[in-house]
């Protein structure tokens, strides 16, 4: 056993984390909701080219998504013990998703400007 698998952050550091993870979870609620109601407004302006808003609604519910899945995965080193070094790598593996997505649509924004 190495010395990261039994190790414990401290109460601050916990707070710090938890702190995050609350705020992480605020803003995915917030893309969710903005992403659903920006594809039920593409739905309804469907024959008037509705289409980028359901594309855009559909991303944005994403992205809400997978910043909740990092924000319980941050969350899970607070209220786990003995697993906090773990935890936090598949916290930062859920936020390399995100950012990965994010990365590459810009990418291909600029390539279309």
């Amino acid at each position: 056993m190495n010395d990261f698998q039994s190790y414990e952050f401290s109460g601050s550091q916990n707070e710090l984390i938890k702190n995050l993870a609350d705020k992480m979870r605020f803003v995915s609620y917030f893309l969710i909701g903005a992403g659903v109601l920006i594809v039920l407004s593409g739905v309804i302006t469907i024959l008037r080219g509705g289409v980028g808003n359901i594309i855009t609604g559909v991303v944005q519910t994403i992205l809400g998504i997978w910043t909740n899945k990092a924000a319980d995965a941050f969350q899970r080193i607070v209220v786990t013990q003995g697993n906090d070094i773990e935890n936090l790598m598949g916290a930062l593996g859920e936020l390399r998703k995100l950012y990965t997505l994010q990365y590459w649509l810009y990418l291909i924004l600029l390539i279309f400007l």
